[in-house]
């Protein structure tokens, strides 16, 4: 009986605390600095989920911490981003919230290919581009499932091959 009055404070103590996590951040507790980069979400602040007052929280301190220069970068990107059709924008968050899903080594693998990728001569990136848009469907996901190495649940059967050492 003692045993199960325990457990049952200390679920609800557990469940209190949870409940305090997704409350957010109050607006009077962000810094001075990261309300002025946010002012323009004052008034629906506290409409926003827990998830996202953290992400933009963390947004604003990144851009408090650039140089000039990096912040022209990122409003760059931004309106770059922004000029994109939607159904693009939308296909781009699916494939950054796989990887947001892959184990660190996953991610490890996927910069590196594209870091050796973008070291390719332009030549031959322009070749392998041809080459992917000339494929099938069907070869799409073959070449697909080759390179990431998953079987159907999600664990690795084994690690991808590596491409091919670009020719001088």
């Amino acid at each position: 009986m003692k045993a199960k009055i325990i457990l049952a404070v200390l679920t609800m103590l557990l469940a209190g605390f949870a409940a305090a996590e997704d409350k957010g951040i109050a607006w009077k507790n962000l810094s001075e600095e990261q309300q002025q980069v946010l002012q323009r979400f004052e008034a629906d602040w506290g409409g926003f989920a827990a998830e996202r007052q953290q992400r933009l929280s963390t947004g604003a301190n990144r851009w408090a911490g650039m140089t000039p220069k990096q912040r022209d970068a990122a409003q760059g990107r931004f309106k770059q981003w922004r000029g994109l059709p939607v159904d693009r924008q939308r296909m781009i968050r699916d494939r950054y919230e796989i990887y947001r899903g892959m184990s660190p080594a996953e991610k490890r693998l996927i910069r590196d290919n594209y870091r050796r990728f973008r070291h390719l001569q332009h030549d031959r990136r322009e070749q392998l581009r041809r080459e992917y848009r000339n494929m099938t469907p069907k070869q799409r996901a073959q070449l697909k499932r080759r390179m990431t190495g998953r079987m159907t649940d999600g664990r690795r059967s084994s690690p991808p091959p590596r491409p091919p050492a670009p020719r001088d």
